[in-house]
């Protein structure tokens, strides 16, 4: 039985598609409530057994009543899949404090509350998945996403420390960090740039990242990264941060922005907004900014470890 939060778009809608056609049997949260009985009715007509419910992840409370809802409709909860986060685009002095703790509550305490919820249940039955849903900003610094990037930095220190505390006891603590995925979350995103958001290329299939999740709810790693630019950036950020804030800041900053002006709006992070899907339509799309300047900050940084080596 899987708990999957954040199930009416993107990367949690279609792990939760996958998860039913395998047959789990699921219990499914959202903040939307329509949009979440639909993909509650398509998991359904998958084959699976489903209970859905509209809450926000950031209310502790909300989320223990989904675990108890589950736990007394199924049994007991095998696998629990942290996936609801919200963004915002703009220079920190820009984005005003509530959508800044919003974020944070929504993607650091939304994945605390799971985690709680999921844990307690798990430790009962000395077994059990938890999969919290990262970033590759996780991992690196951006700048004109701060909010977003603190949250998943401390979303995968949080993984690394239940890991810790956990190790033997049949409880698993996954981490899924991918590069920039193809949902609805940049068109919903919080906008305080003065310009026209768009997902930074390249953009990987949320498709690709259900399946990790699929394989890793049966088949657990400590944590599973996706997509080479992704790994790049984290290598070059390891090895040479300087050239990786020279070469690569400036790199987000453009390849984020279209070509129109957008007034300052909160997108989504204050309350839910349409549309929910898997997909946000931005895989085709060529900006090639990100990856020329990334082509250009591995070969720097090569030729620097080449340097400091001979």
């Amino acid at each position: 039985m899987v708990v999957v939060t954040g199930a009416s778009s993107g990367i949690g809608r279609a792990s939760a598609l996958r998860l039913a056609r395998r047959g789990a049997s699921l219990a499914l949260c959202a903040r939307s409530p329509a949009p979440l009985a639909e993909a509650a009715a398509r998991c359904e007509a998958a084959g699976a057994e489903v209970i859905h419910r509209p809450l926000d992840v950031a209310d502790e409370e909300a989320v223990e009543a989904l675990a108890a809802a589950a736990e007394e409709r199924f049994g007991r909860i095998d696998v629990w899949v942290n996936c609801a986060a919200v963004m915002a685009y703009g220079r920190f002095s820009q984005v005003p404090s509530d959508v800044f703790r919003r974020i944070i509550e929504v993607n650091l305490m939304g994945q605390v509350h799971g985690a709680r919820a999921a844990l307690r249940r798990f430790e009962a039955q000395r077994s059990g998945v938890l999969i919290n849903v990262s970033s590759v900003w996780g991992r690196v610094s951006s700048p004109e996403v701060s909010p977003y990037v603190v949250s998943k930095n401390a979303v995968r220190a949080l993984s690394e420390c239940l890991s810790g505390e956990l190790a033997g006891s049949g409880i698993h603590v996954a981490t899924v960090v991918p590069e920039a995925v193809d949902t609805p979350i940049f068109e919903h995103a919080g906008n305080y740039t003065g310009h026209q958001i768009r997902a930074i290329p390249p953009v990987i299939d949320p498709e690709e990242v259900a399946r990790g999740i699929e394989a890793c709810a049966e088949r657990p790693r400590q944590e599973v990264n996706y997509g080479r630019a992704g790994r790049v950036l984290e290598v070059l950020y390891a090895v040479a941060p300087s050239l990786f804030r020279r070469l690569a800041h400036p790199a987000f900053v453009r390849g984020s922005r279209g070509r129109h002006a957008a007034e300052p709006a909160p997108g989504n992070v204050l309350s839910p907004s349409d549309p929910h899907a898997v997909e946000g339509g931005w895989r085709g799309r060529r900006h090639p900014t990100l990856r020329r300047a990334l082509i250009a900050a591995g070969g720097g940084a090569a030729a620097g470890l080449f340097a400091r080596n001979s």
